[in-house]
């Protein structure tokens, strides 16, 4: 099947996904910052809201900051995980925000449904179900989809319609599926028990 547009259902789905693979679910942890890989080593750099924007690979991530008028240094101390000011005055800075915050996830959310689906037009992927693209959406949020990068030259060369299980595969095969199968798995059920 191709899909043309994006329903509501879907945004509502999808949202509802970014909820709980990014958040577990907890909505308190929107407006603080946490640290995506849980290591502090700056590869990730901290994050925030719904979508848990990356400060050290999101460029958007920035320039919500810099909107919220976070300093430069305190953007790269958020940046390089120094923990040279206060984690608690960066979470208070956040939630004075808020809406700030929720500007530039729904901006997120959108683009994360809007640009795989240009995408996937452009090269005329075929879906297993609308469930398939859901899971695209979600490794947009978190990694990326370019054109021309990995999963669009994944996706090009795919000749039967592209299910659910094929994304999880083809994820299992990138770095990320070999330092971190137990994530992949996990986004691929909760994405699987949402759309049920």
């Amino acid at each position: 099947m191709k899909i043309t547009n994006i329903s509501e259902p879907m945004k509502e789905l999808f949202h509802e996904i970014i909820v709980a693979n990014e958040l577990g679910g907890n909505k308190e942890h929107i407006y603080k910052f946490s640290d995506p890989d849980g290591v502090r080593t700056g590869k990730s750099g901290w994050s925030f809201g719904i979508c848990q924007y990356d400060i050290a690979n999101n460029p958007n991530a920035v320039l919500a900051l810099r909107e919220m008028d976070f300093t430069s240094d305190q953007i790269k101390d958020l940046r390089d995980q120094t923990g040279s000011t206060s984690m608690n005055h960066m979470d208070s800075k956040l939630q004075n925000n808020k809406d700030t915050v929720d500007r530039w996830d729904r901006r997120q959310l959108q683009e994360c449904l809007d640009f795989p689906l240009l995408l996937c037009n452009e090269i005329g992927v075929e879906f297993a179900s609308e469930e398939s693209f859901l899971h695209i959406a979600d490794y947009h949020n978190q990694f990326y989809m370019s054109r021309g990068g990995k999963l669009y030259q994944w996706l090009k060369k795919q000749t039967i319609e592209v299910a659910p299980e094929m994304i999880r595969a083809f994820k299992m095969s990138l770095p990320w599926g070999f330092k971190r199968p137990d994530d992949v798995e996990r986004r691929y059920n909760t994405i699987r028990r949402i759309y049920k």
